[in-house]
């Protein structure tokens, strides 16, 4: 790969992999870092026969499993969900408080405030919530990627959205 390449490609993916980084990290420098080291992974892994898509698909994923493994070389990812252990479902009052805040009010002023409450967040709900509502995964492929079961990916999620709530409203 040219150095031409090397920058066209960096360029072009570089936002969708900070913005992905960040979201779970929730640390700009640990994010930028990860991105660099996402390309490099790339390059040292390139696969010729990759289609556009493919590659797009391959450094989003790569730059999730990085961030994680960001998040438990510090130990803070681990804490979180050992702390919050499945101890039953919440998931009907978790709803109730959250539908009527998305059926109120302009939908693009609600996704920009729910981002940004995002942050103030614990870890573990951060992540959680970041691969399920933004990322676009379910609860068995966020449940893989973070190495605990399903059940405990849902109950997460709906503590997640319910403490999300709280800080929204407050």
């Amino acid at each position: 790969m040219t150095p031409n390449q090397l920058k066209i490609l960096y360029n072009k993916y570089k936002k969708t992999l900070y913005n992905t980084s960040i979201r779970i990290t929730g640390d700009s420098f640990d994010a930028e870092e990860i991105v660099q080291d996402v390309i490099i992974k790339y390059l040292r892994y390139n696969n010729m026969s990759m289609e556009p898509h493919q590659i797009e698909a391959w450094l989003r994923k790569c730059c999730i499993r990085e961030s994680i493994d960001m998040l438990r070389r510090k130990r803070a990812l681990i804490a979180a969900i050992e702390k919050f252990q499945e101890d039953g479902s919440c998931e009907e009052e978790c709803n109730e408080g959250w539908e009527e805040y998305l059926s109120n009010g302009n939908a693009e002023e609600k996704i920009t405030a729910i981002r940004e409450k995002l942050e103030e967040l614990p870890v573990g709900y951060r992540t959680i919530l970041s691969l399920i509502l933004f990322e676009g995964y379910d609860y068995s492929e966020t449940a893989e990627i973070l190495k605990i079961s399903e059940s405990t990916a849902r109950t997460q999620y709906m503590r997640g959205k319910q403490k999300l709530l709280q800080i929204i409203n407050n």
